[in-house]
């Protein structure tokens, strides 16, 4: 059995929330094999998410179906499949961002849209200091 599809994202999870009241919850549609609540390294704190392992793939699904949208420690639950896990990345080391991106900013997503806001300009047509002599009377600051 492939262990992916018994394990679930519980989202919108109260801060107060702990491990065994989880527990209880997802154990009225199987066998609870794991519940990690996930902790702010710095504070100790919960950061309002969890992960709930059930013992088969069709006691997940049915805790998926029946506990998604529900209200829980009053916070209605968000409920999904869990995603493969991304362990022991460096810091600071930056994910792959999505092929055909852009940058939507309320008006149109520009950027891999077809769009444009007309033609583009190099930073160097908005000067460089040096050739300003240092005075901010040019190039990029008087736009």
């Amino acid at each position: 059995m492939n262990q992916q599809n018994q394990k679930l994202y519980v989202g919108n999870l109260n801060f107060e929330a702990n491990e065994d009241q989880v527990r209880e919850l997802f154990g009225n549609f199987g066998s609870v094999e794991e519940v990690k609540i996930v902790m702010d390294r710095f504070s100790g704190r919960s950061r309002g998410f969890a992960f709930v392992r059930m013992d088969s793939a069709d006691s997940a699904g049915k805790a998926k179906e029946n506990l998604n949208g529900q209200p829980f420690q009053g916070k209605t639950l968000v409920i999904d499949w869990a995603r493969t896990e991304q362990r022991d990345r460096p810091m600071g080391e930056r994910r792959e961002r999505p092929a055909g991106g852009g940058y939507n900013h309320g008006g149109g997503n520009y950027a891999g849209s077809g769009e444009s806001r007309g033609p583009r300009r190099d930073w160097g047509d908005r000067g460089d200091r040096r050739d300003r002599g240092g005075d901010r009377s040019g190039g990029f600051y008087n736009r």
